[in-house]
């Protein structure tokens, strides 16, 4: 089994050299379609770019119906503010500690590099028997599971699935929330900078960020969520303008960091900075557990004004008010589980350009309806304050199927290996699976995966032994359909 383990991170090695941020997918794509050319094994892509490899049965298996393996072949790309890795043409350098395999100051790319990795090291491995299989590599998963919206349903014809896109080891996932992203335009009225002005630079960093479903309920800080707080208190401090603020980078991604430059007149900026020092101390103390390396900078900036404008002083408070009222964490537990997440929304990214701020928050929510209302509370704050808003058409949650014949089948491979029952769970997290479910009717679904911590961020790391365990599984359950 080690051998096999090794084969795998040689494979995801191999897929960590080859850059694959989400939408660049073409090289990864070409990559696949060579290594399935070099064992004569068909493909096809559908028009967004979504492959499928089809592996004949081993010799000598018996008659079974076809699994299709399945995972994304885009990752999230984050690094340290002050790396110089540039994701369009390096490689991840991946390092290994002890039992974890985590990379050099950005993501790992294990979501869901190691899917890929473990479906080709499967195909190569002689002594593994299986029915006919479909490897299905999907784009563009991780920016609203696109790839899959878009997919061409006659791309398959297996409907027995199994996702390798989870995140907890011995735990099988059987369903998933829906999820929506809003984006809220505000219009700027826009004026000089005054003689008197003073430039006050605001920088909350550090942070950990992550997953903004599976690690929404953590209690790890939102960049975007502090700087509009400290903006809030500069306000009951004396007049201030917002001049520029820039947080987040992704809808999926709780952001790790958010800049903000904010003016006010010579006469108040002790004042401000007062206020905004005692409103970081207090953040300081909230966050002090789960955001040890976070760091909150209040500091007048020395460097020439330039051409910089500021936002009035009505607009400023409308854009203060905006961001302390919006949600940003969990809204609501499940009724039966109170430490599973139902509803929740992460304050994904801040900018201003061409004189209007943009705004992007990103909900998830296990029932429809309620992702309905929470996406109808985010729009009506973004109207209260006279901006444009718009809500996307976002993807379905995953219902669990309790007469799954693939579940019950993964358990008892699972029990028969490990001796252990596997848990049986829904993820706060949008998968693949709703949108394949829902555009092949029929499908028998399930999603595992090896351990892997802090996904979307640069302190993602996969725990080694977690990947033996999966590949043992699955392994099993492939004999398993020769019964």
């Amino acid at each position: 089994m080690q051998q096999a383990t090794g084969k795998i991170i040689d494979y995801f090695e191999q897929i960590n050299r080859i850059p694959r941020c989400s939408k660049q997918e073409q090289r990864i794509r070409q990559w696949l379609q060579k290594w399935a050319a070099k064992r004569g094994l068909a493909t096809n892509v559908d028009t967004v770019g979504n492959l499928v490899i089809q592996v004949p049965a081993t010799p000598g298996f018996g008659p079974a119906p076809t699994v299709v393996l399945q995972g994304h072949m885009d990752m999230v790309c984050e690094k340290h503010a002050d790396s110089d890795h540039d994701f369009s043409t390096d490689p991840i350098r991946m390092v290994q500690d002890g039992e974890w395999l985590t990379a050099v100051d950005t993501t790992l790319g294990a979501d869901n590099g190691i899917a890929l990795a473990l479906s080709l090291a499967l195909v190569d491995d002689p002594d593994v028997g299986h029915p006919d299989l479909e490897l299905f590599f999907t784009v563009d998963e991780e920016t609203g599971l696109t790839g899959a919206m878009q997919m061409d349903p006659s791309l398959l014809r297996g409907r027995i699935l199994v996702n390798l896109d989870s995140e907890d080891e011995g735990v099988f996932v059987v369903g998933c929330a829906g999820g929506r992203t809003t984006t809220i335009t505000l219009t700027l009225d826009e004026q000089d900078l005054g003689n008197d002005d003073v430039i006050l630079k605001v920088t909350a960093t550090g942070m950990r960020g992550g997953h903004s479903g599976v690690d929404i309920a953590k209690h790890r800080a939102n960049a975007n969520t502090i700087v509009g707080r400290l903006l809030g208190a500069g306000l009951t401090a004396g007049p201030v303008r917002i001049v520029d603020i820039d947080g987040g980078t992704a809808n999926n991604v709780i952001p790790r960091m958010c800049q903000a430059y904010i003016a006010c007149s010579r006469t108040h900026v002790t004042a401000v900075k007062q206020a905004m020092d005692n409103c970081a101390q207090e953040i300081r103390g909230e966050f002090h557990r789960t955001e040890p390396d976070m760091t909150i900078h209040i500091e007048e900036e020395k460097a020439a004004k330039g051409d910089r404008r500021r936002v009035s002083q009505h607009d400023t408070a409308k854009i203060a008010h905006l961001l302390l009222a919006l949600p940003s964490g969990p809204v609501e537990m499940e009724l039966d589980d109170p430490m599973q997440v139902s509803t929740s929304v992460n304050l994904a990214v801040l900018t201003m350009q061409s004189g209007q701020l943009v705004v992007t928050s990103s909900q998830r929510a296990a029932i429809p309806s309620r992702l309905d209302a929470i996406c109808r509370t985010i729009e009506a704050m973004g109207h209260l304050c006279g901006a444009e808003v718009h809500t996307s058409v976002g993807y379905p949650s995953w219902p669990m199927n309790s007469a799954s014949r693939l579940l019950q089948q993964c358990k008892t491979v699972y029990q028969d290996l490990f001796g252990v029952e596997p848990i049986v769970q829904i993820m706060h997290a949008g998968l693949e699976c709703g949108v394949i479910g829902d555009r092949c009717p029929g499908m028998d679904m399930i999603s595992l995966g090896p351990t892997l911590q802090n996904p979307h961020s640069p302190s993602e790391r996969l725990h080694l032994p977690s990947v033996e365990k999966i590949w043992r599984l699955l392994v099993g359950l492939l004999a398993s359909y020769d019964r």
